[in-house]
């Protein structure tokens, strides 16, 4: 998927012309070539048109200007803190490569399965983005799922646990968390130490108030270990 883009050289640069240019409906942009960056600036109504549709990250956009075209894809993009529409955004330079880099989205699939959420957890997400190199535009995944359908209470998530499609890798090679089941309240293995622990009490013969006393006194220590 591709999309094209009309843009135009910025001669003046700096803070006071980037403010300019969003007064009058343009974004200030960047595309990071090895031959040199080029500043341009793009029409805010088309990029948000496409930026809101949620995949903007993994797009090939071609940019036109100055007579010619020149394919890219979103690196970064900076947002309004208030209004969080984009004000600035760097691109890569698709062409100076065969190796493309994309940031698909995470999507948490069977989350109405999952044991762990059934029995009052919840699924607790760390990234909703990861950094992938693909080796051709064909190859970008625009999204990339990961079923939880199996997972209880304390599972975590690592890269590792992720499907990739072929031609397409992590840009990062460490097995990190990208997210986790976790739930209030004690899990079944702690209500089994405080279990075992009030058992001796009861069979030798301690009052209820006893057992209660030693029972609690158990459980704060398992609690604090």
């Amino acid at each position: 998927m591709s999309i094209t883009l009309k843009a135009e050289k910025r001669e003046i640069l700096g803070s006071s012309s980037a403010k300019k240019l969003r007064k009058s409906g343009n974004i200030p942009v960047i595309i990071y070539s090895k031959n040199g960056n080029i500043n341009l600036a793009i029409s805010s109504h088309d990029f948000e048109h496409e930026y809101f549709k949620g995949g903007i990250l993994t797009t090939i956009i071609e940019l036109e200007y100055a007579g010619k075209k020149t394919k890219v894809i979103a690196h970064k993009i900076e947002l309004d803190p208030v209004t969080d529409r984009p004000v600035h955004i760097d691109f890569l330079n698709c062409e100076e490569t065969k190796i493309i880099r994309a940031k698909p989205k995470l999507v948490f699939t069977n989350q109405d399965k999952s044991p762990g959420i059934k029995k009052g957890g919840f699924l607790h997400v760390v990234l909703r983005k990861v950094e992938v190199v693909c080796d051709s535009e064909k190859a970008i995944p625009e999204k990339v799922e990961v079923d939880i359908g199996a997972l209880h209470l304390g599972s975590k998530i690592r890269t590792k646990d992720l499907n990739f499609p072929a031609g397409v890798q992590l840009v990062r090679k460490d097995n990190f968390l990208i997210g986790s089941i976790i739930g209030r309240g004690k899990s079944e293995e702690e209500k089994a130490a405080e279990a075992a622990a009030a058992a001796p009490a009861t069979a030798a013969g301690a009052t209820p108030d006893a057992a209660a006393t030693t029972t609690t006194s158990a459980a704060k220590t398992e609690e604090k270990k």
